[in-house]
């Protein structure tokens, strides 16, 4: 458990610096879960108009509390939890 949390913190940390170094490779993940892509923002109140699904490449823009800014491959962008990310 430990072990676990250790590496969601490093996890965290790393997104949140290679959010904004520009570095398009170094801020890539992949979605854990599928999971609503929320254009409007992260407190958006409408209905997501797009899902992104477990396995689908993101780069991470940045990182803001418990939400992060993505852009697809498609170059759709909106937000996602942090949670479902995994750093590449």
């Amino acid at each position: 458990m430990k072990a676990l949390f250790l590496f969601l913190v490093v996890a965290a940390f790393g997104l949140a610096g290679c959010a904004g170094t520009g570095n398009r490779d170094a801020s890539m993940a992949i979605i854990r879960t599928d999971v609503p892509l929320k254009e409007a923002g992260p407190n958006q109140v409408t209905p997501a108009s797009s899902t992104l699904r477990r396995g689908d490449r993101v780069s991470v823009r940045r990182v803001m509390g418990d939400y992060a800014e993505v852009e697809t491959m498609d170059r759709r962008r909106g937000y996602v939890p942090v949670g479902v990310l995994e750093e590449q």
